[in-house]
């Protein structure tokens, strides 16, 4: 599954901002169960689904015959996953049942014997489910809603509708027999095998699964759709479905034109066939990502591209698809055996988005997207938790699904093609997708196959990197002894000391880097290894180096910062490779040396790859210099790449300055692609009493595809802290006022700008958005919860919790979570974000008076000694 995310992958669900997240504590609750598979001693094998569904009553009703195959002797009791079943009927030899509501027990009179099979039917009704079934129609609330009913399970969700073992140990194969109104599409996993009408305006269609499927991975969608036909590849055919009120076959075509290219690389990549009879995609809003479900992939509709749209984003769709489709071989053909081990799934599909865009795109989008990934995971571990990547302790499974399991855990897949090398590390993926074809596994079997291809042992590698927690902190410096003709290294791994109270202590790791260093444009490289915490290597050098670098070739994951000269930046920032230009830049933004910073806006203007120059970018935002201003005002004229133009409007944002209004409302009014209009939105509203508070209300109620642009500009909205704007996100959070696809942002908005509002405006948006709790759209529903608690309303705690009451177990927990941080919050915070952004509005300015005066007596310095 792909959840999206910060850069690339972010989570579409609503997350509070990295200061509330910032030393929130342990991944798991002290009262969190470790998880374990379930027995299978009595196993469901096969599942006839024979399923009615009233789209308009939003009502399934489902004739389900599991077929048991007994593994053991003398078995007599199955447990089932179902929640909210009604009019349930149990149909089977001997068998009896209990049901409480969340669990059906079958109790059978006469044991099985081992090897035994026998059927039992459950026939029962589900009518508006809280989850696992999404039903959509126009309504009051949402007149513009699209026909369909679609089921979306990661990770414990398809209990909602379907009656069975739902953990990923059980894989039954299946058969559909989907009835529905005879204008509706009807799909489901595996192939087409037959379609029937009824005379009464209603047809069954058939689809079967020969492969053994979990339940999360299980899926129909039934709906009003246009269909998009991509071609076969190697006799696989591939389609695309959208509702048709909302998308045409040209944004399908548009979106996923790249997924035949896919579909002929992956498994030659892999060296192991799609074992699927179908690769068709459907996309609807409301999925909150992408998700691999067997021959039947769901998309959320927010990655829907149209003309402006691709220019930004063509490379994030692409991705996805790459994910979702690599997980027909991580994921689907070889299942891990419980959530514990859902790495063997994630990381894997994580990582095969590097090595396509490494195949796609070359070796510095490839590096670039290391870039991120490292970066994503590393700033989870300081501002969250640090948890191993192979963990039984949870709250809910969903808790899994973080930047340790997606990034962290798809670099340790890096850092083993590193080690064994390319030809071993393919053979022995090769091996192990063969191996487990059509079976469940853990780690360990993964672990043995690298170490049967390889003959190495790597216990300890997966001790530390897999079953440990975090990854090093290196800090370090380089210097050059002229006198000595020596390059010294000297670092230290610094993740063992505790940096702020609650903190635990992380390991030292067993740790080999290479040092790098360049002298007439070649490069040499030294390995070395860590004694304990530290490393210190001196190394012969006749010239003093142009370049150094520690990790040249990214073999390990690590938190490094290496302290050089200024040279030896501005060298790397000129000529080094993505990661030295990233680095190098960085570090001359956050010098506070206007001449350094200058020069890193100067190659921005000049950068050729686009990710570099986001990372530019942000550098210059976080500087907090006058020069930085001045060069991004400078640059945000002219600068007109797509993928980057965001990124750059983003970093303007960080400041609150009369030329960056003039900028941004110049660019505004010239017309930007949708991401860089969004971004340029926000970046005006937090200009506070200077935003143009007029064009902000105006873009706030104009409509564009996607909602981008009308999203970013009610969160400035918010930004501009204007009690005038809580009039106008208040009418834009009611039902029906703004499109579906950004309502949810107006509601969200309010709450952040609860926060700055005096008392009687401040308690009329927190009631406002107390009622949107009983929204009947979801999404404005859990925007409402996370606004209340940006508003830092403690007072509706109660009703938080009577929300949190109605969720399903995964959403309830995270929200749990939140509720104790704001049980324990008070009102200091607001007046310190406020005092922050006095200091840093002063030390601009002052670090823009000190530059000046260190000009004045350079001058004057150099006039005396004239």
């Amino acid at each position: 599954m792909t959840i999206l995310h910060a850069e690339r992958r972010h989570r579409t669900d609503h997350t509070l901002d990295a200061r509330a997240k910032r030393g929130a504590g342990e991944f798991a609750s002290p009262s969190a169960d470790r998880h374990y598979a379930p027995e299978l001693r009595l196993e469901p094998v096969h599942l006839d689904l024979d399923l009615r569904l009233d789209l308009d009553a939003q009502r399934l009703e489902a004739a389900i015959t599991h077929t048991l195959r007994a593994n053991d002797e003398g078995v007599d009791e199955l447990v089932l996953h179902g929640l909210d079943l009604r009019e349930l009927e149990v149909e089977g030899e001997g068998v009896r049942h209990g049901y409480d509501g969340e669990e059906l027990t079958l109790s059978f009179e006469r044991p099985f014997a081992r090897g035994e099979e026998r059927k039992v039917t459950l026939r029962y009704a589900v009518v508006e489910p809280a989850s696992g079934l999404l039903f959509s129609k126009p309504s009051d609330a949402v007149p513009d809603a699209p026909w369909f009913a679609v089921t979306d399970h990661e990770t414990e969700r398809a209990r909602h509708w379907l009656c069975t073992v739902d953990l990923p140990a059980a894989r039954p194969t299946l058969a559909f027999r989907v009835r529905a109104a005879e204008r509706f599409t009807i799909l489901a996993n595996g192939a087409h095998a037959g379609e029937e009408t009824h005379g009464d305006g209603t047809k069954t269609v058939s689809w079967r699964l020969e492969q053994p499927c979990p339940s999360y991975l299980t899926c129909f969608a039934v709906g009003d759709f246009a269909r998009w036909d991509g071609g076969e590849v190697d006799g696989v055919p591939i389609a695309c479905f959208a509702p048709a009120s909302l998308y045409g076959a040209e944004h399908l075509e548009r979106s996923f034109r790249r997924t035949a290219d896919m579909l002929r690389w992956l498994p030659e990549r892999l060296g192991v066939p799609f074992p699927y009879p179908k690769y068709f995609q459907f996309v609807v809003p409301g999925i909150g990502g992408a998700m691999e479900n067997i021959s039947l992939v769901s998309w959320d509709d927010r990655f829907m591209l149209d003309e402006a749209l691709e220019t930004e984003e063509r490379q994030l769709l692409d991705v996805i698809n790459l994910h979702e489709m690599a997980h027909t071989w991580f994921g689907d053909l070889v299942v891990c055996r419980d959530y514990a081990h859902a790495w063997l799934k994630e990381s894997w599909a994580t990582y095969m988005e590097t090595c396509w865009i490494e195949h796609d795109l070359g070796e510095d989008a490839a590096a670039y997207d290391l870039w991120t990934s490292a970066r994503n995971y590393i700033r989870e571990t300081e501002e969250r938790y640090r948890r191993p990547i192979v963990t039984r302790r949870f709250d809910t499974s969903w808790d899994m699904y973080d930047y340790h399991l997606y990034p962290g855990g798809a670099w340790r897949l890096h850092m083993l093609r590193k080690l064994l090398g390319e030809a071993v590390f393919w053979d022995a993926t090769k091996t192990y997708l063969e191996r487990y074809a059509g079976k469940v596994v853990e780690t360990e079997d993964f672990r043995r196959v690298l170490e049967e291809k390889s003959g190495r042992s790597l216990a300890r590698f997966f001790d530390q990197w897999i079953h440990g927690a975090g990854c090093p902190r290196v800090r370090g410096r380089f210097r050059w002894d002229a006198r000595r003709k020596e390059g010294v290294f000297e670092l230290e791994q610094r993740q063992a000391r505790k940096r702020r109270k609650g903190d635990a202590a992380g390991p030292v790791f067993d740790l080999e880097v290479d040092l790098a260093w360049w002298v007439g444009g070649e490069r040499q490289v030294h390995t070395a290894r860590f004694e304990g915490e530290r490393l210190y290597a001196v190394i012969p050098m006749e010239k003093e180096p142009e370049r150094v670098r520690v990790d040249p070739e990214r073999k390990v994951l690590m938190d490094l910062e290496l302290d050089v000269s200024e040279r030896l930046r501005q060298a790397a920032l000129l000529e080094g490779d993505v990661w030295d230009r990233i680095l190098a830049g960085r570090a001359l933004a956050k010098s506070g040396k206007g001449p350094a910073i200058r020069k890193v806006v100067r190659r921005f203007a000049e950068e050729p790859f686009w990710g570099v120059r986001v990372q530019l970018a942000e550098a210059l935002g976080e500087a907090g210099h006058e020069a930085a201003l001045a060069g991004l005002v400078e640059l945000a004229k002219e600068h007109d790449a797509p993928e980057s133009l965001a990124a750059l409007f983003r970093a303007l944002g960080k400041y609150r300055d009369a030329r960056v209004v003039e900028v941004l409302r110049a660019r505004l009014e010239g017309g930007l692609p949708p991401r860089a209009a969004e971004a340029a939105w926000e970046a005006l509203g937090k200009q506070r009493e200077a935003a143009p508070l007029e064009k902000l209300v105006e873009a706030s109620a104009k409509q564009g595809f996607g909602g981008f642009a009308q999203a970013g500009a009610l969160r400035a909205l918010a930004h501009t802290r204007d009690e005038e704007a809580a009039e106008v996100l208040l009418h834009r959070s009611a039902p029906a006022a703004v499109p579906q696809t950004v309502r949810h942002h107006a509601v969200q908005a309010l709450g952040q700008l609860a926060r700055q509002l005096d008392k009687r405006p401040r308690e009329r948006v927190i009631e406002a958005l107390e009622d949107r709790l009983r929204d009947p759209v979801a999404k404005v529903r859990a925007s409402a919860a996370i606004g209340l608690i940006q508003a830092r309303a403690r007072d509706r705690l109660g009703a938080l919790e009577r929300y949190r009451s109605s969720l399903t177990k995964q959403d309830a927990s995270r929200l749990k979570k939140r509720l104790g941080r704001l049980k324990r919050s008070d009102g200091a915070l607001t007046k310190a974000e406020a005092r922050i952004d006095e200091l840093e509005d002063r030390l601009r300015k002052l670090s823009e008076r000190l530059e000046k005066a260190e000009a004045t007596l350079d001058g004057r310095e150099e006039s005396a000694e004239g």
